[in-house]
């Protein structure tokens, strides 16, 4: 009976507004049937410790077409539309720059029956890769820097890292290009004078001296499973077969590193802190760390020497842990945690540092974001579930009305939702909240009817 009755509270108080806040009550009251008593609702969002850092509507044709993905990076979240549209929305503020939660720049791919990747973002570009075709857009301007051909369709998402770009092929491979195709080879350093020590040689990113700018193609061996990720300067992927790669920078060239998981990945890794969280089909959980013998899910120390030559200890940390269960999707890491959906069996939790058991929790639900000392899980019953990071323990739900698109970001403490029509939303821990001044947020257009009728129940009372 509750939430019927804040529903109608809502619609009463949004039909309100105009006659109680004159020209004002617009900005407010659009789109107000979707946010309340949903997980963007700001008072139901404060009862769990969040706040709603911003919420926009993306601009795309919503009337003929979904919204398809939404994808967090470091410094901007970008929104794909089923009609190729693209929109880019930085999560800080810079000066002279747009403002964190407004619509920095939106950009349309020609219509093709081609179809479309979801977003590599980068800091200096933003990368799709459509069929045979691989496209980059200016981070800050939405500008396109370029379009090269893919030697056949692309496989999975196209993904900038350290000056290079990675796009999958299908049936295996993937090609390499420049960021910037007419950017300068990095030069060498002066060689030491007569009598003087050479200057230490430290592993370079980009273009090399003499390296070629034109497109290589890197073999996989086998075909890519889920989205290159970056790694220590370089990239790491996956493949349907389990075998771990990555290729990273060194002082002279480039090394590639495998290892063999031993089955495949039951979703996609995670790069945290130059480690790699990978959970497999067979019911392994690891963290895979590099050694100077290449990639290990064993613990180890490294001598490393500085440029004045002094020697150091540097310890490296990876562990390897079966269980009985079969993980359900990637794992999630946030602070010293491992969150890892078990599917039917529930949710499981693990040290990082050690892969110890944290706790287990029965119930089902996919981790889709870490905030603070909370992981919010998407559960079948349609609710996103509170629980504590620590012990496992069900703080709260919150409900998704039109939210139907969680996000999974293993970028950034944030839980970003969206719905079909466009709407995104940001929402943050408290204590974590940036210090600025507010943002003022455009007026939000009234959602399509079904998305209107989807606000179901609030929050449960706590």
């Amino acid at each position: 009976m509750t939430g019927p009755l804040v529903r109608r509270a809502c619609v009463l108080v949004s039909a309100a507004l105009p006659l109680l806040a004159g020209p004002i009550a617009p900005s407010i009251a659009r789109g107000q049937s979707c946010l309340c008593g949903t997980a963007a609702d700001e008072l139901v969002a404060a009862r769990l410790g969040l706040e709603r850092e911003w919420v926009v509507q993306v601009p795309f044709d919503s009337a003929a077409w979904r919204l398809e993905h939404v994808v967090v990076g470091e410094s901007l979240v970008v929104a794909q539309g089923g009609d190729g549209s693209v929109a880019a929305i930085p999560t800080t503020s810079a000066p002279g720059g747009p403002r964190r939660g407004t619509v920095a720049w939106s950009s349309s791919l020609e219509r093709s029956t081609a179809p479309i990747e979801v977003a590599g973002i980068g800091p200096e570009i933003v990368t799709i890769a459509r069929g045979r075709d691989l496209v980059a857009f200016d981070a800050l301007t939405g500008a396109t820097r370029w379009e090269r051909p893919l030697r056949t369709v692309a496989s999975g998402p196209a993904v900038p890292s350290a000056g290079w770009v990675y796009a999958p092929l299908d049936a295996g491979g993937i090609q390499r290009f420049p960021e910037d195709p007419l950017a300068a080879p990095v030069p060498a350093k002066e060689p030491a004078g007569e009598g003087q020590p050479a200057p230490p040689r430290e592993p370079t990113t980009g273009p090399r001296p003499g390296e070629r700018l034109a497109p290589i193609e890197i073999s996989s061996d086998g075909e890519v499973d889920f989205a290159p990720l970056p790694f220590r300067g370089g990239i790491v992927w996956c493949n349907t077969d389990g075998q771990l790669a990555a290729i990273v920078p060194t002082t002279d060239a480039s090394e590639r590193l495998d290892f063999d998981l031993g089955s495949p990945a039951a979703g996609p890794p995670v790069v945290k802190g130059g480690d790699i969280f990978v959970a497999t089909k067979a019911g392994d959980v690891a963290r895979i760390t590099r050694s100077p013998r290449g990639l290990t899910a064993n613990s180890g120390v490294v001598t490393v020497k500085d440029k004045e030559g002094k020697e150091t200890k540097q310890p490296y940390t990876g562990w390897h842990h079966v269980i009985e269960e079969v993980p359900d999707g990637g794992p999630l890491v946030g602070g010293d945690t491992v969150v890892v959906s078990l599917g039917p069996d529930g949710v499981a939790a693990f040290a990082a540092a050690t892969g110890d058991l944290f706790w287990k929790e029965p119930a089902m639900g996919r981790p889709v974001a870490i905030t603070g000392d909370q992981v919010w899980c998407l559960e079948a019953t349609g609710f996103l579930v509170a629980r504590d990071l620590a012990t496992g323990v069900r703080l709260g739900r919150l409900c998704l009305g039109c939210f139907t698109i969680p996000i999974v970001n293993t970028t950034s403490e944030r839980l970003v939702l969206a719905s079909p029509g466009g709407l995104v939303v940001s929402l943050a821990p408290r204590r974590t909240v940036a210090a600025e001044p507010p943002v003022p947020q455009p007026p939000l257009p009234q959602p399509p009817a079904d998305e209107a009728n989807a606000a179901a129940d609030p929050a449960e009372d706590l």
